[in-house]
């Protein structure tokens, strides 16, 4: 899997698929880098991700600026997304993964 960034390409081995349901509100990928680090990706609702977000990345200025950017969006009737990862330690996704298949 690639995806491209302003940056220029990453490639990422996708491990895993959840697939977006009316319940979650959000789809999400695990995908191992270069480095061979886990990384959950996910893309949602404004209001799923931001649920799940720490303390300390809701109190972020770059967090405050795209929440009004993405509120401005909403108000002007647009359909946006919140886009969101996280390292996930080998331990714990081995643990999942036997646990989800």
């Amino acid at each position: 899997m690639t995806i491209k960034t302003p940056k220029g390409a990453v490639k990422y081995k996708l491990l895993n698929v959840c697939a977006f349901t009316s319940t979650r509100k959000r789809m999400s990928v695990i995908v191992e880098d270069k480095e061979k680090k886990i990384w959950l990706m996910c893309k949602g609702a404004d209001s799923v991700i931001t649920e799940r977000l720490s303390h300390a990345s809701l109190n972020s200025e770059v967090f405050k600026e795209t929440d009004r950017v993405v509120t401005e969006f909403a108000n002007e009737g647009l359909r946006t997304l919140y886009l969101s990862q996280k390292e996930v330690p080998r331990k714990e996704w081995t643990a999942w993964n036997e646990e989800s298949n």
